[in-house]
């Protein structure tokens, strides 16, 4: 039977075996596109802190929000939180009065998530999230200070 008429594929089969080679080339690549995502999208945020002060991002639950800004009712003034994330306390903080509000954050990604909350809630230009690390934190001026953190830190 010809290729061409029907009920025959178009394509002769019968392909050859992934030999050595192919799988070496599909491990390498593998490898590669793992080592990449990391690089780009996870190592960022953890350059400078030493390992034992590494805290992977884990948000806070609405109910965890809650508990942390319920011990400053009734506070006024400046209010900064030490690593931000993605800045859900920061504006939890500015809904309810704690102006203004500013998160500090290491990870360029997180920071740009935040900053996207920020304008996607009508706050663009009322909070605001620096890269920066918090030990190094000018926290003078602040009334109240958010640590929301891992015990390690």
């Amino acid at each position: 039977a010809d290729p061409g008429e029907p009920g025959e594929p178009a394509v002769p089969r019968g392909g050859a075996a992934v030999g050595a080679r192919g799988l070496l080339a599909l491990a390498v690549a593998s490898g590669a596109a793992a080592w990449a995502t990391w690089a780009v999208l996870l190592m960022p945020g953890f350059r400078r802190v030493p390992l034992r002060l590494q805290v992977p991002y884990q948000p806070s639950s609405p109910g965890q929000v809650a508990n942390a800004l319920a011990l400053l009712r009734g506070r006024a003034g400046r209010t900064a939180d030490l690593g931000c994330g993605d800045g859900r306390l920061v504006l939890e903080a500015h809904r309810q009065g704690l102006r203004p509000a500013l998160g500090y954050e290491l990870n360029p990604w997180l920071l740009c998530l935040a900053t996207y909350r920020a304008w996607r809630a009508g706050y663009r230009g009322e909070v605001s999230f620096l890269r920066e690390d918090l030990w190094k934190a000018d926290l003078s001026d602040c009334h109240n200070v958010i640590v929301f953190l891992a015990p390690s830190v």
